[in-house]
């Protein structure tokens, strides 16, 4: 009578090989945690943009009202390394630098970027924002007059 079935070495050595692509496999998930707070930013700047956009920042005067942030981020080094640092339960820093420095940058009803506040000049140069992590590098820079946002990775 002869049994048909898998000997001992067999099924162990399957079970190796299953072992190893699962390592393998596992090691291509990894969390990328610069790009991903890359994009946040670059998201963040789009979602005050757009808040901004078709918003009138007027008081009943017909003047520009100062108190109304609608449209308004502030970016600032030691709040992106804090909320970086803090979002994600693995320690590690991310380093920002800013050019120019911390800034809070409003966008009008057009969505033009401005210094500060909705009447102050418009944005004038490129702002950057480079993040790196394990010695990578993505920078976001906003372009001026237009708040047109580009990632490079």
């Amino acid at each position: 009578m002869i049994k048909k079935a898998f000997t001992l070495i067999e099924l162990i050595f399957v079970i190796v090989l299953i072992g190893i692509m699962a390592s393998i496999a596992s090691s291509s998930f990894k969390t990328n945690y610069l790009l991903n707070d890359t994009n946040f930013i670059a998201l963040k700047i789009k979602e005050a943009q757009s808040l901004g956009i078709g918003y009138e920042h007027l008081d009943f005067g017909g003047g520009v009202s100062s108190s109304d942030k609608t449209g308004c981020i502030r970016i600032y080094k030691d709040t992106l390394e804090e909320n970086a640092t803090n979002k994600h339960e693995v320690n590690y820093k991310l380093h920002v630098t800013l050019d120019p420095e911390d800034t809070t940058i409003c966008f009008d009803s057009k969505g033009r970027p401005h210094y500060d506040s909705f009447d102050g000049e418009l944005l004038s140069s490129q702002k950057t924002i480079s993040l790196d992590y394990n010695e990578e590098e993505n920078n976001i820079t906003m372009q001026p007059i237009t708040g047109y946002i580009i990632i490079n990775y």
